[in-house]
């Protein structure tokens, strides 16, 4: 439907908000500036902080990925998968002494989970986010979109598929 040619009456309960700006698709460089704010700021990390964890670390991942696109092996569709890999496994040698265990695991996990939404495909992506995050049912987000419960229920099924599968720190 096109916007005007439904009344408010009409829409799902609760209004779909779109998915974020900061959630579009990145270069592996961007990916890996925001996976370690995201880690450093949920483990209580004070900006200075962050950014000195930025200047430390994220210049030679993001130039490892860079290099490593042009010869990204099987299994690393995604180039910045390993340079994510690399770049959690140093996260983890810097901040574990000054975090606690459970915390720092908390928060690489949300990080690596928000880095493989931020690969799926714009409507995998859009789907997962309105139901996991926005807690839509299919019906809602079917009548948002315009696509058919069924199309929707295997974007969501595909979607977590590939989250389950590359999430795993």
């Amino acid at each position: 439907m096109t916007a005007g040619t439904r009344n408010r009456a009409d829409e799902p309960a609760v209004h779909l908000r779109s998915i974020p700006e900061w959630l579009s698709e990145a270069d592996v460089a961007g990916r890996m500036v925001t996976l370690a704010y995201r880690v450093a700021h949920s483990t209580g990390r004070s900006r200075r902080e962050c950014k000195r964890l930025w200047d430390g670390l994220v210049p030679a991942f993001a130039e490892a990925a860079r290099a490593g696109s042009a010869k990204a092996g099987p299994g690393w569709a995604d180039p910045g998968r390993r340079a994510r890999s690399q770049l959690l496994t140093a996260l983890r040698a810097e901040l574990a002494p000054r975090v606690e265990r459970g915390v720092l695991s908390a928060a690489l996990q949300d990080a690596v989970l928000l880095d493989e939404l931020a690969l799926l495909p714009p409507r995998q992506r859009f789907a997962l986010w309105a139901a996991a995050v926005s807690h839509q049912d299919i019906a809602d987000i079917s009548a948002a979109t315009g696509w058919t419960p069924g199309q929707v229920s295997r974007l969501l099924q595909a979607a977590l598929r590939t989250v389950a599968i590359h999430a795993r720190i």
